[in-house]
């Protein structure tokens, strides 16, 4: 045997008794730490205890959406004093801990002994504050309106002394649309002008804006107001309906139109202190609208007056409101 192949020889036996059973240190045995955890009034806190301030202060606690997750530099072996009410998990070194979203995290380390303090803290509760309504608030439904001002350019109305029915009307119309759109309602005008408008363009109109409310305003010369709704029975042979050849849609619609009406009726009796006459007509313009439909037909003495016509606006809102869209 060569010089040199003895040396490798002996090389190779050194190798093989380094790495003989018994000889390879044991493995370090997991470091072994205490958990506790309470209930605090608004957070939840889990404390972890270990034996030296190294180990504690090389820890690491980051937080996902849903997790807490503690990371100690070395594997570990958890002996739990309380019960941890919270879905928990270890694998080696790393230990999560599962909450509900959303929450806030406090990380304290503390010594004597070294222990590292986990706060989570959930979002605080507020109280929500319920504005008080005033008494005698409104509270209109939400509801797509259209307003029918009667009469129009050469068909004028009711005129008296410098009162035209067809100016008179578009007014109150104009004053509730302002009012009701400040209210943050949807509200259309059959005509927004001194335009002449047939009982069937008015008609059609309120059904391509599927509206949920009619609303048709005239004046009258009766001293009280006077509200008109399309009847319930079926049309006679030589009713208005044939006559105009008008669709009866208003049919599904009585018993709410009714409703409507007498919302209307109390509002303007409680406001004007005058009687309000409720009639049943088969009007086609009421009769042709697919929706709650009523006409209103307003004294000209409060129409004449410039502070009972400014009431009107808003009697016509409380009217709607006690509707409350029935």
């Amino acid at each position: 045997m060569t010089t040199k192949a003895g040396f490798i020889l002996l090389g190779l036996l050194l190798l093989a008794t380094s790495a003989w059973p018994g000889t390879v240190p044991s493995a370090e045995a997991n470091k072994e730490i205490i958990v506790r955890a309470s209930k605090h009034e608004g957070f939840n806190r889990v404390v972890f205890e270990a034996t030296d301030d190294a180990f504690i202060k090389a820890t690491v606690v980051t937080t996902l959406q849903n997790q807490i997750i503690i990371r100690f530099p070395s594997n570990v072996e958890l002996k739990a004093q309380t019960r941890i009410e919270m879905a928990t998990s270890l694998k080696n070194n790393t230990y999560t801990i599962n909450v509900n979203p959303p929450f806030k995290v406090k990380v304290s380390q503390l010594s004597t002994p070294p222990r590292l303090s986990v706060d989570i803290i959930p979002p605080a509760k507020t109280e929500t504050v319920k504005t008080p309504v005033p008494e005698g608030a409104m509270t209109l439904p939400n509801l797509r309106i259209v307003l029918d001002p009667g009469h129009g350019g050469y068909d004028l109305g009711i005129v008296a002394g410098d009162l035209r029915e067809k100016d008179a009307t578009l007014s109150v119309a104009r004053a509730l649309e302002t009012a009701l759109i400040k209210k943050g309602r949807s509200v259309y005008l059959t005509r927004k002008a001194d335009q002449y408008l047939s009982l069937t363009d008015r008609a059609l109109f309120a059904n391509q804006k599927a509206a949920e409310l009619f609303i048709s305003i005239h004046v009258t010369n009766s001293g009280n107001f006077i509200i008109y709704t399309f009847p319930g029975e079926a049309p006679s042979p030589d009713s208005v309906d044939e006559t105009y050849g008008m669709m009866t849609r208003q049919r599904a619609y009585v018993e709410k139109s009714k409703a409507l009406a007498e919302s209307f009726g109390k509002a303007l009796t409680d406001e004007f202190k005058k009687d309000v006459e409720l009639r049943k007509m088969e009007l086609p313009v009421l009769g042709s609208v697919g929706a709650p439909a009523i006409m209103v037909e307003v004294p000209v003495a409060v129409m004449s007056d410039s502070v009972t016509k400014a009431k009107l606006s808003e009697t016509f809102l409380k009217g709607i409101a006690a509707y409350g869209g029935q």
